[in-house]
């Protein structure tokens, strides 16, 4: 049902056209309103929202058709029918000029108010098509371009230098010039995040908003954790003061976006940022390559050949691969919790493959060496589970992938298992971490606070005040809870014996250990091996 609004400042005549709509067009339309001048037809317009306005053109103050004019200029989607005493042809041309639709001559007669009334009415369902069809269109064709869009930063990250064809990206996007700058960050989730994939998203997405909407620039994926974002060159002789607009752009727009000085230390935990110097589009992955050796932190190097990989990194001589700088910053990031600073230290050794074809045994078993021991440092530390270590303990994917890409790519896959174990561990200081793993590593051997602050070292005095502010608890509380956990697990393996598993857990009179399971548990360690898996699992 199509909403009406019956402008005329003659009551008469307004009665008569609401009486004909109820009496005889009540199903198609509904008089939601009147006015009796043309400012109060404006506001009445923006007010009631209706399809279609009967407008009188002779109105003392504002005309009918001023206020057509009004109302079209505020952009509502009104069809007009004028109401006119006098038959003019001037009238009628300036009306058709405003796209009025028709008119009506006073007095309105009944049939050819109805006529009126359903043209509009088939005018306003067509032009609602067409808008609906524009609008799928439109749509249509921001989908595609986003697609382009991302296709074509996709090409500048992974496809080699010279096998991207610049021209056809430049024609689809309509990119001005053949020149562009580059910026590439790097996303860290806060150490102790308690969701760090999802704040490095939202991170993203403030990036990405910020260059969408705060820059001329285009925003690419989101890919192990680093996006870029491309800013288009107009004016070669002005090249240097644009890119400089655009880092500051860029900047203040994250500025807002964080609530926070970008230049603020907790900011760069955050977000870091890496930029190219200006060059053409056809040597747009090199200049990918070199603002990602600045968000690492390595130096400026120009790289040829392959890029590669979902990242695709810069490559650095032979001789500096690997460095075991990396290596160490790479397993203490992980072991302390800050999978972040963990992500880009892989990075950085990953870089030293970049450059050849064929990684050596030595360069793979160097890798394979660094995921083995934060598997077994998480599994002995009790953040890896026995089943989720066995599986990942199996390596023949990084012995055997074919090629740089392949190794990166295998070794990325593999980071998230890492970096989840890693956001579970305790943010301990690193002699109660070392204390901690020296329980978990000899809690069948009889051990003491003395032996654990003896290989530290530390004063056990020292030792016991910090485990206790760190963990919440005291060292014998922590190893008797090491030891209960493992007989856990043993007691509920077939056949298992009471005494034999009161050995493996470090207590050799099986009366003591069955006494303090109890205290502990709440069972005897004999009656917790017979119950049900579902029990023990819902008692645990």
């Amino acid at each position: 049902m199509k909403r009406v609004l019956v402008v005329d400042d003659e009551r008469p005549v307004v009665e008569t056209i609401e009486l004909m709509v109820r009496r005889d067009l009540s199903g198609e339309f509904n008089v939601v309103g009147d006015a009796s001048s043309g400012r109060d037809a404006v506001e009445k317009a923006a007010a009631l929202a209706p399809d279609i306005i009967l407008m009188d053109v002779w109105m003392p103050g504002v005309s009918g058709l001023d206020a057509v004019r009004e109302i079209r200029a505020r952009g509502l989607p009104c069809v007009f029918i004028l109401v006119t005493a006098y038959e003019r042809f001037d009238i009628a041309r300036e009306a058709m000029e405003l796209g009025v639709l028709d008119y009506l001559l006073k007095p309105v007669v009944r049939d050819k108010l109805a006529a009126a009334l359903r043209a509009a009415a088939a005018f306003a369902d067509r032009r609602f098509e067409l808008e609906r069809r524009e609008m799928e269109h439109r749509e249509r064709e921001e989908r595609m371009r986003s697609f382009v869009e991302e296709a074509f930063l996709r090409a500048v990250m992974m496809e080699p230098e010279g096998s991207m064809d610049p021209e056809r990206y430049r024609t689809a996007l309509g990119i001005p010039g053949s020149r562009a700058v580059i910026a590439v960050a790097a996303f860290l989730a806060s150490p102790g995040s308690p969701d760090p994939e999802a704040e490095v998203r939202t991170l993203y997405g403030s990036f990405r908003q910020a260059v969408r909407y705060k820059t001329r620039a285009f925003a690419g994926p989101l890919r192990a954790g680093f996006s870029i974002a491309l800013l288009p060159i107009e004016d070669p002789e002005q090249e240097a003061k644009e890119a400089a607009a655009f880092r500051a752009a860029l900047g203040r727009a994250l500025e807002r976006a964080l609530g926070q000085s970008f230049g603020s230390e907790s900011a760069r935990g955050q977000i870091r940022l890496g930029y190219s110097f200006p060059a053409p589009l056809a040597e747009a992955p090199s200049a990918w390559i070199r603002a990602y050796r600045e968000v690492l932190g390595l130096a400026p190097q120009a790289v040829p050949g392959s890029v590669g990989t979902e990242t695709g990194l810069a490559a650095e001589g032979s001789a500096a691969r690997f460095p075991g700088e990396d290596e160490r910053n790479f397993a203490e990031a992980l072991s302390a919790g800050n999978s972040a600073r963990g992500r880009l230290a892989l990075e950085r050794i990953l870089e030293g493959f970049r450059d050849l074809p064929e990684p050596t045994a030595g360069d793979r078993y160097r890798l394979i060496g660094l995921f083995l021991d934060a598997y077994r440092d998480f599994e002995r530390r009790g953040f890896l589970g026995p089943a989720e270590a066995r599986g990942l303990l199996d390596l023949d994917d990084l012995r055997a992938v074919p090629g740089w890409e392949g190794l990166a790519a295998a070794a990325r896959a593999r980071f998230p298992a890492l970096a989840a174990a890693a956001e579970r561990a305790p943010r301990w200081s690193a002699p109660v971490a070392r204390a901690a793993a020296y329980v978990r590593e000899n809690y069948p051997r009889q051990i003491s606070l003395e032996s654990a602050a003896a290989e530290i070292p530390l004063s056990p005095s020292r030792l016991s005040r910090l485990f206790v502010e760190e963990t919440g608890r005291g060292f014998s509380d922590f190893l008797t809870e090491v030891r209960i956990e493992r007989a856990k697990k043993l007691l509920a393996e077939p056949e298992a014996s009471v005494k034999a598993v009161s050995a493996a857990c470090g207590y050799p009179d099986p009366n003591y250990f069955a006494r303090l399971f109890k205290k502990v548990t709440g069972y005897t360690p004999s009656a917790f091996a017979s119950e049900p898996r579902e029990g023990r699992d819902a008692e645990s």
